[in-house]
């Protein structure tokens, strides 16, 4: 079972199969219960309370095996993201990578030993220290850190005030890390003069992800009943005429530590493009798979 996110048309058609009803079923339920769902704008405390027992009608619903999320990178040009996939932060610096040939020039190159990621400045180890004003340390990993190499995204194709997604535009935030280390702004800013921001879609197994505000632990099934109301929360949005006055909470997703993305795995690459103070995804003249 499928969860597709890409559009309005597709996530009615997910949903109808997840519960195991016809489209038209799903559409009547979302006209009928939309003012009251985007009413409690729910977020992650609150999307089980959801309430969809008058749709599913004491169904078993069919278990996600996977499902599309979305990611912000910055790239030069689209074919790095067909080519590559996308990447956790481990494998893209220590293997050859767009990313990776760029830090090359600056001096730069990383290895990997499944806890912690050692840095070298022109072959020499670095011994990075915590310093006011930059997260480096806890981005390389290792002892009294998260180990924060994975995948980020959002569950839906949506719009994002600037301030909450800023850390990933322009350029990597591992390169924003590393520039205030230095005190060398170049570092990551001659990367981004090079490139353009994009919204890449991709499909990921469900086994392979974590949802906020969940523990890692919660089992398939459970993922599935919670996503399923995520994107039932969606549809009652977008079923509005008028736009609600809070947001829609768009879930962030988080792959685990050492999964990297097939290239086969990109279902779609949108242009990301600001408008006034919103960063939007805009259809692209790109093929998609």
């Amino acid at each position: 079972m499928y969860l597709n996110t890409l559009g309005k048309n597709e996530m009615y058609k997910s949903v109808s199969e997840i519960v195991g009803t016809d489209i038209e079923v799903v559409k009547k339920f979302i006209k009928e219960n939309a003012d009251n769902i985007v009413d409690c704008n729910y977020d992650e405390n609150g999307i089980e309370q959801l309430n969809i027992d008058e749709l599913i009608q004491g169904k078993t619903l069919n278990q996600i095996d996977s499902l599309i999320v979305n990611h912000i990178t910055p790239r030069e040009n689209e074919k790095t993201i067909w080519d590559e996939g996308l990447l956790t932060l481990s494998y893209a610096l220590t293997q050859k990578t767009a990313l990776s040939d760029y830090l090359k020039k600056w001096g730069f190159t990383f290895s990997f030993d499944q806890k912690q990621i050692t840095m070298y400045k022109n072959d020499v180890i670095v011994e990075v220290k915590h310093k006011l004003g930059t997260n480096l340390d806890m981005r390389l990993g290792g002892e009294k850190t998260l180990n924060d190499y994975n995948i980020n995204g959002y569950l839906f194709v949506n719009e994002f005030e600037e301030d909450a997604i800023s850390g990933w535009l322009g350029s990597p935030e591992f390169l924003k890390s590393l520039s205030i280390y230095y005190s060398n702004h170049n570092i990551a800013n001659d990367y981004c003069d090079k490139c353009q921001n994009y919204y890449v879609s991709f499909e990921v197994p469900i086994d392979k992800v974590d949802l906020e505000g969940f523990s890692d632990d919660i089992d398939s099934m459970r993922k599935t009943e919670i996503l399923l109301r995520y994107v039932i929360n969606a549809l009652s949005y977008a079923a509005m005429e008028q736009k609600p006055f809070l947001p829609m909470y768009n879930p962030i997703i988080f792959l685990k530590r050492d999964y990297n993305v097939p290239k086969e795995n990109i279902r779609k690459i949108w242009d990301f493009q600001r408008r006034g103070v919103k960063w939007i995804p805009i259809e692209s003249s790109s093929i998609t798979n």
